[in-house]
């Protein structure tokens, strides 16, 4: 607990009257010197809210002063450390670009240089919040450009930030190890370690664990359906959470979404719901099922990556970046028999039956061998009742026609068989039978 003399805040609250007045008598540097005053009482006490509003006038104060650059500089940077005492990100990053466009104004090349790294470090810890840490690199490669080479790669804010993409691009928890080594170095304020504490927490989450991505079986058709199980090992993120470098006292933990991807012969039938809560207490289980729709040289599912929050503000994401090839193979050759009376049939009169094959898979049948057989109750009059194909392909047909004339009045039977070779020079046999009623 912090405890605060009762005449803080009126200390805070009489250096901001006298700002005020300072500041509409146009005595800037005055007023920006008691606003800064009112702003570090407020910190102290933290009521960074204040504290924010203080130093941003302070800032303004020394703006209209005019060359005092540093000191706006310095207003700002404790401005951002207010909004990170109230965990605006966000805002804070807005204040920071501010900060950028007057570095410029300094007179020291040398100064220059160091603000430039500082302020754009910063922005970089605040993308990194809020999920986008490629943001942050983009700004640091940019200024990159105006700073002493040098001075730039013996910076202990550019070795912190190029320890922290490493790891998370090659996922070796070995660079977070040198963070922490490295951390006593660092010459930032305590609010500014205090959000390196949990960037690295974030860091590990996304370094140290790796989803499982699980498959039901290992061959698919492109008949099936194919669930995709994505688990997590909660026990791997406890370890994460206990490490004594860890600052972040964690409230919630919410999964926010996920990503599947994959090849353009798959579509997602079934998507998982999101918010999840997710519990240190279980496993995360996370279910995809896609649906194949035509064969390829390769059919990949993969990178995964999970999206995830803590305390609603701090943003991670864990990430499976193997690619994971299915193995997809065309559905059984099966091939569907009909035969239709083309009009009623009756006893002692001829009537025409037409015979159907038809070939709905996706693969070819070969060395067709069609039998018909009639009931004896039914003589064959014209046509054929066995044929020989040589190839049926995907989504053809064949079909003829006989004639029939029953010579007994009933229900009775038509059997179609056939036997082929499918691709594979498998021999497939179908066999079928057809209902027909004859009449008087």
């Amino acid at each position: 607990m912090i405890f605060f003399k009762s005449n803080d805040k009126e200390k805070a609250k009489n250096d901001l009257e006298k700002a005020e007045e300072r500041f509409e008598a146009l005595r800037f540097k005055k007023a920006g010197n008691y606003y800064f005053s009112a702003g570090e009482t407020y910190y102290e006490i933290r009521d960074f809210k204040s504290a924010e509003n203080a130093f941003l006038n302070a800032a303004k104060s020394y703006i209209e002063e005019g060359d005092m650059y540093e000191e706006v500089l310095e207003s700002l940077r404790k401005a951002i450390n207010s909004s990170f005492g109230l965990e605006k990100y966000k805002y804070a990053n807005e204040i920071i670009q501010k900060a950028l466009g007057y570095i410029n104004k300094l007179g020291s090349a040398k100064k220059k240089d160091n603000y430039y790294i500082l302020f754009s470090a910063l922005s970089y810890f605040c993308y990194f919040v809020e999920g986008v840490p490629e943001n942050g690199l983009q700004l640091i490669k940019k200024i990159q450009r105006g700073i002493d080479q040098e001075f730039f790669k013996k910076n202990e804010l550019i070795h912190l930030i190029t320890n922290l993409t490493i790891a998370l691009r090659d996922k070796k928890e070995i660079y977070l190890k040198r963070v922490k080594e490295d951390f006593n170095d660092l010459e930032l304020n305590k609010v500014e370690r205090g959000l390196i504490r949990k960037i690295v927490l974030l860091a590990s989450i996304q370094a140290c664990l790796t989803p499982k991505i699980l498959f039901t079986q290992e061959e698919f058709t492109t008949n099936d359906l194919i669930d995709v199980n994505i688990e997590l090992n909660i026990n791997q993120i406890k370890d994460v959470i206990k490490s004594e470098f860890n600052s972040l006292k964690i409230e919630n933990f919410h999964i926010i979404k996920s990503n599947v991807a994959h090849s353009d012969n798959l579509t997602i039938k079934k998507k998982p719901k999101f918010p999840q809560p997710l519990s240190l207490q279980n496993d995360l289980n996370i279910n995809y099922v896609l649906k194949p729709h035509f064969l390829k040289d390769e059919t990949l599912i993969g990178p995964v990556t999970i999206y995830g929050i803590i305390n609603e503000t701090y943003h991670f994401k864990i990430e499976n970046k193997n690619q994971f090839e299915l193995k997809l193979i065309p559905p059984p050759t099966h091939l569907d028999v009909s035969i239709e009376t083309l009009k009623p049939p009756m006893i002692d009169t001829t009537f025409p039956l037409e015979i159907v094959i038809e070939n709905n898979s996706e693969s070819e049948a070969r060395e067709l061998e069609i039998k018909i057989t009639l009931p004896d109750e039914i003589n064959l009059m014209r046509g054929t009742l066995q044929k020989q194909i040589y190839s049926l392909r995907p989504n053809e047909t064949i079909d003829w026609q006989i004639s029939a004339k029953p010579n007994k009045a009933g229900d009775f039977e038509i059997k179609g068989d056939i036997k082929y070779k499918d691709p594979d020079q498998k021999i497939l046999e179908e066999k079928e039978s057809f209902a027909i009623s004859i009449k008087l």
